[in-house]
């Protein structure tokens, strides 16, 4: 097995070749040369069409890889930080993964209190004002999806300085009723796994920074049990960042201060971190690392799923567990359930995905993320997954 140190030794040196630490003979090799080309195709357009100096990080797992996994860059030749600087590409490059984060604060509710049980109202301290309404929001319903609170990760919803700062959102929750039944409905709601991340922490402050610095520690804590230790909410260091774009491929001024959310959002989506850690937190959620087959908080996180109509539109919405959405994969060898999360904030994306594998006795076969400085980072790791799926039925 590769030790951390032997990995990040071999994947941080711009010689090293664009599949860094993969296994020799790999019998996914194929497919994995396909992503190569593939990400390496976007990143020249990027750059032809657009001037846009894209970086594509991918992790790579397979039924071969063990509990090591592959890395993939793309990017690497022309990539700058957001003063215009030559900036390295390699398995420590902090990226901003956006929404992502929510199932590292999942897993964070997990290590410190187990399954999700209780009410708001249980959880927060009484200096956090809350409605009746909001004080009976169940954690279990926040969790998978079904706050009773509206859709708001396309903005709209709530006042432009609600979330600047843990005051201006509790006196805002202090008289808000939400909109829907709990448990009732569908909606994708940052601001509802904002307040899950705080009730993890049982928050009783309305300081800022001592609220960011507990998330953070308890982000630490969580990942040190895979062995992750690049990744943190996010603090200033836009000399070490790649430069970031939108989805215009237009780049972010380096007078932006790069900052994903404000801090009340860092357990939803202020999270950066580096090739090396998310491999290691994908091979985690798929059970590749010792006792993951076994793992209750993953079994508990990854296993049960829940479906019902979407609030805001006519018929079913996705399947959801803990954080995650199961996605039905189709490819040459037939379909396949893949559980994944995505994330996108200014100046970047992310997605992971893996194969569906509780109840099987085995550990996920297949799985994948991806990490970008701007470019479609879902539409990358859907694809990714797909190829890695379609040599299945294929002789050896």
């Amino acid at each position: 097995m590769l030790t951390r140190r032997t990995f990040l030794q071999g994947c941080t040196s711009l010689a090293a070749s664009a599949m860094v630490c993969a296994r020799a003979g790999a019998v996914n090799g194929e497919p994995i040369r396909t992503i190569q080309n593939r990400i390496d195709r976007l990143c020249r357009r990027a750059l032809n069409e657009r001037d846009a100096r894209a970086a594509i990080v991918v992790g790579v797992v397979t039924p071969d890889s063990g509990s090591s996994g592959q890395l993939l860059f793309a990017g690497r030749d022309t990539l700058v930080n957001p003063f215009g600087d030559k900036l390295v590409l390699d398995a420590r490059t902090p990226f901003a993964i956006g929404s992502t984060s929510k199932v590292f604060t999942s897993g964070i509710h997990y290590m410190l209190h187990g399954p999700y049980e209780g009410s708001l109202g249980t959880w927060l301290g009484r200096r956090m004002t809350m409605s009746r309404g909001v004080a009976d929001l169940q954690l279990r319903n926040l969790a998978i999806y079904e706050p009773g609170l509206a859709q708001d990760n396309k903005g709209g919803v709530y006042p432009p300085d609600m979330e600047r700062s843990l005051r201006n959102l509790f006196d805002y929750m202090a008289h808000f009723v939400p909109p829907y039944e709990q448990g009732a409905c569908y909606a994708y709601s940052n601001i509802g796994w904002d307040l899950l991340s705080m009730a993890s922490l049982r928050l009783n402050s309305l300081d800022n920074e001592a609220f960011v610095t507990e998330y953070d520690q308890r982000l630490k804590q969580f990942c040190s049990r895979f062995d992750a230790w690049d990744t943190s909410v996010f603090s200033p260091g836009k000399p070490r960042q790649p430069i970031g774009y939108n989805r215009r491929l237009e780049p972010l001024p380096a007078r932006d201060p790069y900052r994903p959310s404000h801090p009340p959002g860092y357990g939803s989506g202020g999270i950066f971190s580096t090739g090396a850690d998310m491999l290691r937190y994908l091979l985690y959620n798929m059970g590749r690392l010792p006792g993951g087959v076994t793992d209750r908080a993953l079994a508990y996180q990854q296993t049960e799923t829940f479906q019902v109509p979407s609030c805001s539109t006519a018929g079913r919405a996705p399947r959801t567990s803990y954080g995650w959405f199961h996605i039905p994969v189709q490819s040459p060898s037939g379909s396949a359930v893949v559980l994944s999360k995505n994330g996108g904030v200014r100046g970047f994306t992310s997605w992971m995905g893996f194969t569906s594998w509780q109840g099987s006795g085995a550990a996920a076969t297949h799985g994948a993320f991806v990490l970008s400085n701007g470019l479609r980072s879902t539409r990358i790791g859907m694809n990714a997954i797909r190829e890695l799926l379609a040599p299945l039925d294929q002789p050896p």
